[in-house]
């Protein structure tokens, strides 16, 4: 549909431009007039729509309407939060460990990528990146893919987070398994495996809580545990703690509110809906979805 109406627009244009040449073969220079008029029309049209054609995803196209609504610039600083959660599901409830940055809320197991330490200056120097200045930055935070930038530098910014950037990849993703669920003596295991299910991406959009345009990616993984780790899985279920809790779809959809018991806090983050297993189907297949992962710990 995109290339067909570029097309279209292409041969409108071309037909204005050479009835201009005939009106001015013929000295009607009322009828150029207009022609040129309707030129003024059609030629942006093109360019946007050739321009459409390029943006093959919902971000890269809400990047596009912001721009031409006069939103944001080239220069326009733009946030991006890139993380990997883990599905981690027994029957019909999944697990949700403690926020520790202050919110109080559960949150599945996961956190941001963390890039490695002589990326630092290849992102400083390729894309101008600035700390994010929304969350502190400690010990634990450090080389977190929270970051700021320039909107001119977002698209080659992801694509290098994709294909080049030394980082955190999919194939390893034990780190926040092991601080959030190992460190905390919630499990003992030596050894996981995990399917990649997809990426869920937001578009480009003005973010209330930290008043900045931004974008947040999330991969989802889904753990696959072993028989053992199922039994240890189970024992966790019929636990209570403080430190993690089992929600089902609909306490994670309703972030936790349940008017009907008269619970109207917010005890569930609300980026936990990205691991459930009926959004699966709006994630974007990338590159490895589907492949499975065993990691030692």
């Amino acid at each position: 549909m995109k290339i067909f109406k570029s097309i279209s627009l292409c041969m409108l244009s071309l037909a204005i431009i050479f009835t201009m040449v005939i009106f001015e073969f013929k000295s009607w220079p009322a009828g150029s007039s207009i022609a040129g008029l309707l030129l003024g029309f059609s030629l942006p049209a093109l360019w946007h729509s050739i321009q459409n054609i390029f943006d093959t995803t919902n971000w890269k196209m809400s990047q596009r309407k912001l721009q031409r609504g006069g939103f944001i610039t080239d220069n326009t600083i733009v946030r991006v939060s890139f993380a990997y959660l883990y599905r981690i599901k027994m029957g019909n409830k999944y697990l949700l460990v403690k926020n520790e940055r202050g919110t109080g809320k559960y949150q599945p197991v996961g956190g941001v990528y963390k890039f490695e330490e002589d990326e630092k200056l290849e992102l400083k120097n390729r894309f101008q990146i600035k700390d994010d200045d929304k969350i502190s930055i400690d010990k634990s935070s450090r080389n977190d893919y929270r970051l700021r930038m320039e909107n001119k530098y977002l698209r080659k910014f992801i694509s290098h987070f994709d294909k080049k950037a030394k980082r955190e990849k999919i194939d390893d993703l034990s780190r926040e398994f092991k601080e959030e669920l190992i460190g905390k003596n919630i499990v003992n295991w030596n050894q996981i495996t995990y399917r990649f299910c997809g990426r869920h991406m937001t578009n480009l959009q003005f973010g209330e809580h930290f008043q900045i345009y931004e974008i947040l990616l999330a991969d989802i993984v889904e753990l696959l545990p072993t028989p053992n780790q199922e039994e240890d899985l189970n024992l966790l279920v019929r636990q209570r703690s403080n430190k993690y809790r089992w929600a089902t779809a609909e306490e994670i959809v309703s972030l936790g509110v349940n008017t009907t018991t008269g619970q109207l806090k917010e005890e569930i983050a609300d980026h936990s809906k990205k691991i459930l297993q009926e959004k699966e189907g709006e994630l974007i297949k990338i590159s490895n979805t589907g492949k499975s992962y065993t990691v030692n710990i």
